[in-house]
């Protein structure tokens, strides 16, 4: 037998949500400003994206108060029209802090992504989910005229409402979309990590780091049969309880799993180098020819060519090939190089005054002339 008031459920989905979601998105601040120090974009959308589900959480709150996830009969009459107003406020808060969160994680798709066909897909999805939102935040902003009828019909305000079917079946469009979104976001990084030159666990590892937009899209698909409660305007405070439960799932999912994304460095100093590489493959990242250690971001292994190349595979499309002009000081059998896939490795490195570490005068010595090919 289903409750008359399921306000209870709401509240504890909000705070699990509010809880992990802040947690997780600090670490994500501590992570770039401290031990990566690189804040990104990326970044700046994720935090906002956390700020608004925060509001979204607290109108959520005062919705609650006010009859959210309660039958009609047990909302005083005179509360019912804030209920109304507390549950408006919160679906523009939605779609905008869904704006953001799309943007963090395109944008952070975007930085890794180096083929024109991945960021073409990358940038056409963005675009499309991105301008579909603006249309649905100005539909449901002003569905009413005036906005405030949207509440005010209960206390018998004058003014007049696009039907409640537009409402749903907008709703309908973007949680499609929304979930088309997800998985293209999850879907393309598979392939941009198939390309970079790492371990096939490191790959496995990665890729599936990043297709974590998919789980947040599972909410927005449990959702959809709920969608057409909102057409229950006599008992709708209790009827949208599923919508607004899934809704705040959603958000909250789709910002813990962007946020895990990021914290590769974190775990990296947290469970030291074996984290991510195997033994073998750390001592191989700690020298250079068997002499220096690594300049940041290569790994040496034996050349293929033979004629001291140090191919750059989809790192840089304007510089395709090093070559060593003067070698002698380095490796005499010469030595290709594999990019690696850090933001950053200062951690990794080992400990050495400053000064007497040829990486730390500036990463390339005389002796090596860059040129393009």
């Amino acid at each position: 037998m289903a409750r008359d008031d399921r306000s209870g459920d709401f509240v504890g989905v909000m705070i699990f949500f509010i809880t992990l979601c802040t947690i997780l998105v600090m670490l994500r601040c501590y992570c770039k400003l401290i031990i990566v120090k690189n804040v990104t974009a990326d970044d700046y959308f994720s935090l906002l994206t956390l700020v608004s589900f925060l509001v979204f959480c607290a109108l959520s709150f005062l919705g609650v108060k006010n009859g959210t996830g309660k039958r009609r009969q047990l909302i005083p009459d005179d509360r019912y029209p804030d209920g109304m107003k507390w549950w408006w406020s919160c679906e523009p808060t939605y779609v905008f802090m869904n704006i953001a969160l799309k943007m963090s994680i395109g944008i952070f798709l975007l930085r890794i992504a180096l083929r024109r066909v991945h960021r073409v897909i990358l940038w056409v999805s963005l675009l499309t989910i991105q301008l579909y939102s603006i249309f649905f935040l100005l539909l449901f902003t002003f569905q009413c005229w005036p906005v405030s009828h949207f509440w005010e019909r209960f206390r018998g305000g004058q003014g007049k409402c696009v039907s409640t079917s537009t409402i749903v079946g907008s709703l309908y469009g973007y949680s499609a979309l929304s979930c088309v979104t997800d998985w293209t976001f999850s879907i393309v990084p598979i392939f941009i990590v198939q390309e970079l030159q790492m371990s096939r666990r490191k790959k496995i590892t990665v890729g599936v780091i990043l297709a974590f937009c998919a789980i947040g899209s599972t909410a927005t698909i449990v959702r959809l049969p709920f969608i057409s409660s909102m057409n229950n305007e006599a008992d709708f405070l209790y009827s949208t309880i599923d919508v607004a439960i899934w809704s705040t799932c959603e958000t909250g999912i789709g910002l813990a799993t962007s946020a895990v994304a990021t914290l590769r460095p974190l775990l990296r100093k947290v469970l030291g180098d074996t984290s991510t590489f195997g033994h073998s493959e750390q001592k191989r990242a700690r020298t250079w020819g068997g002499t220096f250690p690594t300049r940041s971001g290569y790994v040496s292994h034996p050349s293929r060519g033979g004629d001291n190349d140090i191919p750059l595979k989809e790192h840089d499309g304007s510089l395709t090939h090093i070559h060593v002009v003067n070698s002698n000081d380095l490796s005499p059998s010469g030595s290709t190089a594999e990019l690696r896939d850090w933001e950053h490795e200062k951690e990794s490195r080992m400990k050495s005054p400053i000064g007497s570490d040829p990486a730390d005068k500036g990463g390339i010595m005389r002796t090596i002339s860059i040129t393009q090919t």
